[in-house]
C-alpha cells in the first residue's frame, strides 16, 4: 500500500506558484485588451515617450470628475506635460450632468491636470446631457477651480434659447455658466 504524504508547506508552495500564474496571466491579457503601444525616443527637444491609446483618469471626492483618451500623446517628463492628438474628453458635474467634447489636438499638465483642446478646421461642439450645445473654437479646463473656458467666442444654443459672447466660462461645480463681452441672447 501507498501513502502520499504532502506536507502544509507543500500545500502553500503550490497555491503560491497557482496564484502568481494566475496573476500573470490576467496581466499579459489586459495588456492585450489595452492594445497600446509604447516607444521611446532620446532626449534634445523630443518627447520622452510617445504612447498611442493614451488615457487620464480624473477624481473628484472619490467620485469620477473627468476622463480624457487621446489616439496619441507625446510625454515630456521633465516639463510635465503631453501633448495630445485626437482627444474625447467626458466631464461629470457632482449633480449628474454630463459634457462630451472632442478636439483634433492639445495639451495636459500632468501635474496639476489642466487640460487645453482645439479643433483644426472647424468649431469645437460640447453636448451637455441636458439639451444644450456649446460651439467654440477651443478650450481650457482649471482642475483646482473646476472650471472650463472658452479660448475665443462662444456659441451656446438649447431648448428655446441662443447665446453669443466672446468668453465662455463653465463652474462645473455648481453648474454655473457665464457668457461675457459682446453677448447677445436670443429666446424663442
Amino acid at each position: 500500500m501507498f501513502t502520499l504524504r504532502i506536507h502544509p508547506k507543500q500545500i502553500l508552495l503550490l497555491m503560491i506558484t497557482g496564484l502568481l500564474i494566475f496573476l500573470s496571466f490576467s496581466l499579459i491579457s489586459s495588456f492585450k485588451k489595452r492594445n497600446f503601444s509604447v516607444m521611446t525616443t532620446g532626449t534634445g527637444g523630443k518627447s520622452d515617450v510617445k504612447i498611442s491609446q493614451f488615457s487620464f483618469v480624473q477624481t473628484h471626492q472619490g467620485a469620477l470628475d473627468w476622463e480624457l483618451k487621446a489616439e496619441r500623446a507625446e510625454l515630456f517628463e521633465k516639463e510635465q506635460k503631453a501633448h495630445l492628438e485626437m482627444i474625447a474628453v467626458t466631464i461629470q458635474t457632482p449633480q449628474g450632468l454630463e459634457l462630451k467634447l472632442d478636439g483634433d489636438e492639445g495639451t495636459i499638465d500632468t501635474f496639476k491636470k489642466d487640460f487645453s483642446l482645439r479643433k483644426k478646421n472647424e468649431l469645437m461642439v460640447i453636448q451637455l446631457s441636458n439639451g444644450y450645445t456649446i460651439k467654440t473654437s477651443g478650450l481650457k479646463w482649471f482642475n483646482d477651480q473646476r472650471e472650463l473656458m472658452t479660448e475665443g467666442a462662444a456659441h451656446i444654443s438649447g431648448p428655446q434659447v441662443e447665446i453669443d459672447g466672446k468668453e465662455l466660462k463653465v463652474a462645473v461645480e455648481n453648474q454655473e455658466v457665464t457668457v461675457s463681452g459682446d453677448v447677445q441672447a436670443w429666446v424663442y
